[in-house]
């Protein structure tokens, strides 16, 4: 049942050329291999990338072809974990940009990386945002081979010791954001979320507006990556974000990030508290400042850790 299907979707696809015997028998592998949903997307996707048509509209011959003959290579990409895609796609990337290209080396690395974060308990979704954004904005920027190889050994290196106690204890009693909240996450946001419980009941609250303003963009951004729509925050170089101001806007719009109305109505708060902290030469920021905005601030990091995938549902 599931051949005769797939067989008709092509066929229909590939009109006014048809599937042959050796066509049948070829496609008959594949399907034994992989379930119907996934060949009806993988079909979706060969032809979108495969497909040409001549000077008179007309699907040309050679790219049904092609469409055909990838399209085994196509499920076997897709049937792979999220993470080993995302692998795949680097090495790709890699090779694409560098005149020289150690394959088995990447390949070595990368899955070094990944173990390294996935030790340290970081779930598949914030392992694969990572190497959607970070780790491939890291490739971007580097020069060659040598450049990116030394940066992953950096990195590496780095994760190994995340676990090591910090050399300075922030102390705090989580009056913004409760310990319960960041327990468990990086090291790096933990160390946000302390720093602004710390300066808030150090009565440093420019210092607290600040850091709050950080952290908020930081999770939006790991937010995107997540989601895989990293592209809507990037400016025209693909190089750099967007300013935060951009960013929320985007963010209030953006379908598939999907926030809460309150989250999309709060956010620029938070953002122009710390910019008046950081940028307003006559503004010192107050308590009252920002004692009645806790709750709402409590609330957006909470459902920006869910949506970037650090925290997720039990």
């Amino acid at each position: 049942m599931a051949r005769k299907k797939i067989e008709t979707i092509i066929n229909d696809k590939i009109y006014p050329f048809s599937l042959n015997e050796r066509g049948k028998a070829d496609l008959a592998q594949i399907i034994r291999k992989y379930p119907y949903e996934l060949l009806v997307e993988c079909i979706d996707i060969g032809v979108g990338k495969y497909f040409h048509y001549n000077e008179n509209g007309k699907l040309t011959q050679e790219s049904v072809q092609t469409f055909l003959n990838k399209l085994g290579g196509i499920a076997y990409n897709k049937s792979r974990s999220p993470i080993d895609q995302e692998i795949y796609h680097l090495k790709n990337k890699g090779k694409s940009l560098f005149s020289y290209w150690n394959l088995q080396k990447a390949d070595e690395l990368l899955h070094t990386y990944v173990n390294e974060l996935a030790l340290f308990g970081w779930s598949e979704q914030m392992i694969v945002a990572d190497l959607r954004g970070e780790a491939s904005r890291m490739m971007n920027n580097a020069r060659n081979w040598s450049t990116w190889a030394d940066t992953i050994e950096h990195w590496i290196n780095d994760i190994k010791h995340w676990g090591d106690e910090d050399t300075i204890t922030i102390d705090q009693s989580g009056s913004v954001l409760p310990n319960e909240l960041f327990s468990g996450l990086s090291n790096n946001v933990r160390s946000l979320c302390k720093q602004i419980n710390a300066s808030y009941e150090g009565n440093l609250y420019d210092c607290a507006a600040v850091m709050m303003r950080r952290l908020l963009e930081g999770l939006l951004v790991l937010s995107y990556q997540n989601n895989g729509i990293e592209s809507d925050i990037m400016d025209k170089t693909g190089k750099h974000h967007i300013s935060l101001d951009l960013m929320i806007k985007n963010a209030e719009q953006n379908a598939t990030l999907s926030l809460s109305s309150n989250t999309k109505k709060d956010m620029a708060l938070f953002k122009d508290l710390g910019n008046y902290s950081a940028h307003k030469i006559w503004y010192n920021c107050t308590q009252g400042d920002l004692k009645p905005h806790i709750l709402k601030y409590r609330a957006i990091i909470e459902e920006l850790l869910y949506k970037s995938g650090m925290k997720t549902m039990v």
